[in-house]
């Protein structure tokens, strides 16, 4: 099967910018969450998922068939020793088909959203019972036309399970009238059910038609454009402006409620003008960028930091600690990931906050948070220890680093 001939940029970007986490099942990630990272169920090993994302890059971008995705997965799990459930008739198909559909859903999500087509394409059509057996209520909604700003395809707009094969496609009015079709005047209402994570006892309200795990708006990959005013309000709020996806924190995870100071390696630096700030990031890292690595177990996870897009995020005033930078990404106390939504936009992110404590020689240690996004680091600061209840703030979402006792 091929889904194009050409490559399809928005899809790409979608599925590039996604971060590989480890998983044990397939509720380990639910909703939202899918829309920032790649993952595959039992798979644990960086490499791993690494060998897996290449092989379904090549097929979003080169066009690859399931047939030599197949064989590139008999390659890699021979490699790994990967022992995976179901048989390999299946689980390739899952894997394929899910990956692109959604790539590809994604992307023509972003095409049609564009604030130009939209306006010359603003209906919006469900083409449904495209599956060998398709759900029933996926094909009752096969030719419903709504405006591409209706609420309804906030829930509805596919992929919306599992093997689900629907689309949408976009019309202008004079198609509509050409081809004799006509918006609905409301849209479908046919209820909801509810599932029960069996993992987390958690019990969610599904619109009927949805699969679990997939009751989420395609705004999560992109955000909904706000007007300048709206983001602006939006951004005065900081923080509160987004809500967590991820539960836990320091103490579900039975971590101390104080970081204790690591003796520095470095010095204080001096202070230095704003358009130097680039200049020392670079000397502290070596270079433009460097990745920094936490391993746990089989598990790999990288930052990556770029020196230009970091200086231009920290606050002139803390330039004294840049010194501290490299020893605060190559020996934390913490490493934590937390999916995160934006409730103006929609858009959904992958927060990641590298925590420490260091003795600076000033009267109080400091308490360094690095915060990237989607694996990039956007965010450093220093704080004085006695700023431990912010510090404790960020320490949420999912442990995938911690110092141990010695």
């Amino acid at each position: 099967m091929r889904f194009a001939s050409v490559p399809f940029k928005e899809a790409i970007d979608f599925f590039r910018q996604k971060v590989n986490l480890p998983t044990e099942k397939w509720t380990d990630l639910m909703n939202e969450m899918h829309s920032r990272a790649f993952v595959v169920a039992g798979a644990m090993k960086s490499e791993l998922l690494s060998d897996m994302r290449t092989a379904i890059d090549d097929a979003i971008s080169k066009g690859t068939t399931i047939t030599e995705f197949r064989k590139a997965f008999d390659e890699t799990v021979k490699k790994h020793g990967w022992d995976y459930k179901g048989n390999r008739g299946w689980r390739t198909g899952v894997i394929f088909n899910t990956n692109l559909r959604v790539a590809w859903s994604a992307g023509h999500y972003k095409q049609m959203t564009d604030p130009d087509v939209l306006k010359a394409r603003p209906y919006w059509r469900y083409v449904g019972g495209l599956s060998e057996h398709p759900r029933p209520l996926h094909l009752a909604w096969n030719g419903i036309v709504l405006p591409g700003n209706d609420p309804w395809w906030d829930s509805h707009y596919p992929v919306r399970d599992f093997g689900c094969k629907c689309m949408v496609v976009s019309h202008s009015a004079s198609e509509l009238e050409r081809d004799g079709l006509t918006v609905a005047e409301k849209a479908p209402d046919d209820g909801y059910y509810d599932w029960t994570n069996k993992e987390t006892g958690e019990v969610q309200r599904i619109p009927r038609g949805v699969g679990p795990g997939w009751n989420y708006s395609p705004k999560a990959a992109w955000g909904q454009k706000l007007s300048d005013n709206a983001m602006k309000g939006w951004n005065a709020q900081g923080a509160n402006a987004w809500e967590r996806l991820t539960p836990g924190n320091w103490e579900t995870y039975g971590r101390p409620e104080r970081v204790d100071a690591d003796k520095a390696k470095a010095t204080l630096g001096k202070k230095v003008a704003a358009s130097e700030i680039e200049s020392e990031i670079k000397k502290i890292i070596g270079g433009d960028k460097k990745v920094f690595t936490f391993s746990a177990g089989d598990f790999r996870y990288d930052v990556l930091v770029n020196a230009k897009t970091l200086a231009e995020h920290i606050d002139p005033a803390r330039d004294k600690y840049i010194p501290f930078l490299r020893e605060t990404l190559e020996e934390p106390f913490e490493v934590w990931l937390s999916f995160e939504k934006h409730k103006g936009t929609g858009k959904v992110v992958l927060r990641q906050r590298i925590i420490k404590a260091v003795q600076t020689g000033e009267k109080e240690g400091m308490l360094a948070v690095t915060n990237a996004v989607d694996g990039v680091m956007e965010a450093w600061t220093f704080m004085p220890v006695k700023d431990m209840d912010y510090l404790n703030r960020q320490r949420v979402g999912r442990l995938i680093w911690a110092r141990q006792k010695k």
